[in-house]
């Protein structure tokens, strides 16, 4: 994690490692309103550069932030933008895919359909 500690960057963290889905920069600044929103977004960088949060994108407006403390996937409901998270075996799913003259260092998988809430 980065050098530096700050209450406004551990506070973004905690909310981060709270949620229960990826939330956005402005999803963040409303839940903590004392933080500015350039300090979000900048401590939101220095996350990603360090590996402990992870840019979403669902194929919504907002980019996504989520703190994942285990690698996992996602599931998303094309009908209703539920989430789902996952976890597949990722050797497997690198084996499937065939790429035998490329290094696979990172597999994020998303998977689009809809979910139950209906039934």
């Amino acid at each position: 994690m980065t050098k530096r500690h700050s209450k406004k960057r551990e506070q973004i963290l905690a909310v981060l490692q709270e949620a229960k889905t990826a939330l956005s920069a402005g999803s963040i600044h409303d839940i903590l309103p004392g933080v500015d929103k350039v300090t979000v977004y900048r401590n939101l960088d220095l996350f990603v550069s360090d590996g402990i949060v992870k840019v979403m994108n669902f194929g919504g407006t907002e980019t996504l932030y989520e703190y994942q403390h285990q690698p996992h996937h996602h599931a998303v409901c094309t009908d209703c933008d539920k989430v789902i998270h996952f976890t597949a075996p990722d050797e497997k799913i690198k084996k499937l895919l065939g790429l035998t003259d490329f290094q696979v260092n990172e597999l994020e998988l998303i998977v689009r359909g809809i979910c139950n809430h209906k039934q």
